[in-house]
């Protein structure tokens, strides 16, 4: 049960009391997370900023409580440690504002880009989600990750392009798409969550509006912010798992299954390149094989790859050959 510090009344305001709700899940963020509230709480009007922390040990918790003096708008919940996914998802539960924004807690929002796009978005007919640039800040400088300039994309294009962006902190979605088709984060799977919330919401909207500004830095300069290879077995099956969440949705949501075909692919394609590492056991591996095949009943592209072939019917060997193509191909 998540514990909510003070502003109570917040249950009995409108849903759309603010222009925007920022939703900051954070987990041991002590040394960092009073930047990351202090940038959002620049934005003007005011932002709502919902702070989750994901049962912190390192006071992270009572930061943001100090804070809460100076910021009116700044809501603290706490929970048990459940992951990123849950408090993101905790955070869209109590978010009022009409648009809602992911922010790590070892980042922080650009105010001037996302006050720009917050303007374009106003003026944008119901049900269009909003894809910005993001700036990637490396010890030798910042860069801009761009995104295409262009107000008017179907989800079937954008989905079935390379434009597709995988962070959902690049992105600002309408608080009523998100929780008027029930969308969260997956539960349980270890990476690849913010693409999976994002198929998800674009396949529920009507348009995309994307426009080439920063709203987001995304903090490279700490060892805290950096990705570190992880074996165990939940991370190796993680886009597989991620995939069979997103199927899921598509048809308890009635939706053309093939609209998410090449994003399916996608994940697929990611586990075989970045996550046959590791030891594996021959359960391990019986399973996987059998992750693959349910979701290769349901989206019968993926089934096309001798990747898939092999690692369905010899996954001992399919392992050892993708290890051997992924050093050839990718050096790795």
């Amino acid at each position: 049960m998540a514990e909510k510090e003070n502003k109570s009344t917040i249950y009995q305001m409108n849903k759309y009391q603010y222009n925007l709700s920022i939703i900051i899940p954070a987990y041991n963020a002590a040394r960092f997370i009073e930047r990351t509230i202090t940038e959002a709480s620049q934005i003007v009007p005011t932002p709502e900023i919902i702070v989750v922390d994901d049962g912190s040990q390192d006071g992270t918790y009572h930061v943001c409580k100090g804070l809460q003096n100076k910021l009116s708008t700044l809501y603290v919940y706490t929970q048990k440690n459940a992951g990123v996914s849950a408090a993101r998802n905790l955070g869209i539960k109590y978010a009022h504002g009409k648009w809602l924004f992911f922010c790590d807690s070892d980042d922080w929002v650009d105010v001037d880009g996302i006050t720009r796009v917050l303007k374009i978005a106003n003026e944008q007919k119901e049900n269009t989600l909003m894809l910005a640039a993001m700036n990637f800040v490396k010890p030798d400088g910042v860069y801009l990750h761009i995104v295409p300039e262009k107000h008017n994309i179907k989800p079937h294009e954008y989905l079935a392009s390379n434009n597709f962006q995988g962070s959902s902190c690049n992105h600002l979605f309408p608080n009523k798409l998100i929780k008027g088709n029930h969308i969260q984060f997956p539960i349980g799977v270890v990476n690849t969550e913010d693409s999976n919330f994002n198929i998800k919401a674009i396949c529920c909207c009507d348009n995309i509006c994307s426009v080439n500004i920063p709203i987001y830095n995304y903090n490279h300069l700490n060892e805290e912010a950096c990705h570190k290879t992880n074996f165990s077995m939940n991370w190796r099956i993680g886009p597989l798992l991620s995939s069979l969440d997103i199927i899921r949705f598509i048809e308890i949501k009635g939706i053309d299954i093939s609209i998410v075909f090449q994003q399916i692919d996608r994940l697929v394609e990611y586990y075989y390149r970045s996550h046959i590492y590791g030891k594996h056991t021959t359960d391990e591996l019986r399973d996987i094989s059998q992750l693959l095949r349910s979701i290769g009943q349901k989206c019968p592209n993926i089934t096309i790859s001798p990747k898939y072939k092999i690692m369905t019917h010899l996954p001992v060997v399919g392992i050892c050959l993708l290890r051997i193509y992924n050093r050839i191909k990718f050096g790795k």
